[in-house]
């Protein structure tokens, strides 16, 4: 018995000296460094636009950014701050040039500056996104909103956010927090839950995988119940990328899109086969009982993916996206709605 007993508190010693030396490692090694894209810096030096590097502050944390200032026209301009989809990532190495297309190229062409930020551990911004929440990443772009609103060539009352994916989410949130926010756009961000967003992605992975009946949801019912048991590892363990899942999977935009006020544009793309369409316009009009609020825009862009490139089906998505072209019917959803509200 008292031998047992020994094994017993020696497992549970080792147990813990293994789950603490885990998490130290992977708060020295996580994330893993990411390189800019050998087109970046050639593609931005030839801009027509200043460029200034600083830090935001948000909580103790010091957040890498980047202001775009576009030369020429108003003394004082209006500006976007970028907010970057879910995982590792890093403005100057993104979704092989969403934002080039998306974000510099249309709101520095309409004289509007354009603040890029990298999440919590990534380029040179302290902390980890993973030990963060989509709220938390929200202050930390309204940190950025109030850093802007100080800076003297910028319009402090003219400051929209701009978000892809998981961005979405961050500045429909962020929007709803702060009043001073002049307009959102997301940019095929969800507007269902983010258990529902992954049990969508689910799906299209078994539709371009074939499989279909009874191995279909096979499939399905296996890759949500390996969902349900991370979150509860995440849930006891609360740190790394299973600790932010359990954190941010119950997450709903619903009362942020609820209560802000700010314009907002929600733009799809109809091949999307992450954020699939159909399901998130559906909630939209499902929130506010099929009277969406003037203040909420929606737009489809034909045969775009997930990061806006045009491609016949869904599952095209799984090819190389750099062989197929970038929409430019998202640029005139863009350019259109910019217009609409006088910038």
């Amino acid at each position: 018995m008292k031998k047992r007993n020994i094994l017993i508190v020696v497992s549970i010693l080792l147990a813990i000296l293994l789950f603490y030396g885990g998490r130290s490692v992977y708060y020295e090694y996580y994330p893993v460094p990411i390189e800019p894209s050998a087109e970046w810096e050639p593609y931005v030096s030839a801009l027509d636009a200043q460029r200034e590097a600083f830090f935001v502050e948000s909580d103790g944390i010091k957040i890498e950014a980047e202001l775009f200032v576009p030369n020429g026209g108003e003394e004082q301009k209006p500006a976007v701050v970028f907010s970057p989809g879910s995982g590792d990532s890093l403005y100057q190495n993104y979704a092989w040039g969403f934002i080039e297309t998306y974000i510099l190229d249309v709101f520095l062409s309409r004289d509007i500056a354009v603040l890029l930020i990298n999440k919590r551990g990534m380029g040179l911004s302290e902390g980890l996104y993973t030990a963060s929440s989509i709220e938390g990443r929200g202050e930390d772009v309204n940190a950025a909103v109030q850093t802007l609103q100080t800076h003297h060539r910028i319009d402090a009352d003219n400051i929209g956010l701009v978000g892809h994916s998981e961005g979405g989410w961050v500045v429909a949130y962020a929007a709803a927090q702060n009043p001073e926010i002049a307009f959102f756009i997301s940019l095929a961000g969800p507007t269902v839950t983010r258990r529902e967003q992954a049990e969508d992605m689910y799906s299209y992975e078994a539709i371009c995988a074939g499989l279909e009946g009874e191995v279909y949801n096979e499939y399905l019912e296996k890759r949500i119940k390996t969902t349900d048991l991370g979150i509860k590892i995440g849930k006891v363990t609360n740190f790394g990328l299973l600790g932010f899942d359990y954190r941010s999977m119950s997450f709903d935009p619903k009362a942020s899109l609820q209560t802000v006020e700010s314009p907002g544009l929600y733009i799809f793309g109809e091949n999307d086969n992450l954020v699939i369409p159909a399901t998130n316009v559906e909630r939209m009009e499902e929130i506010f009982d099929g009277d969406v609020p003037a203040n909420l825009s929606i737009a489809v862009a034909e045969g775009a993916t997930h990061i806006y490139r045009v491609v016949s089906t869904p599952c095209d998505s799984l090819n190389d996206p750099t062989q197929y072209e970038m929409s430019t019917g998202v640029v005139i959803i863009l350019n259109d709605w910019l217009t609409e509200l006088g910038y």
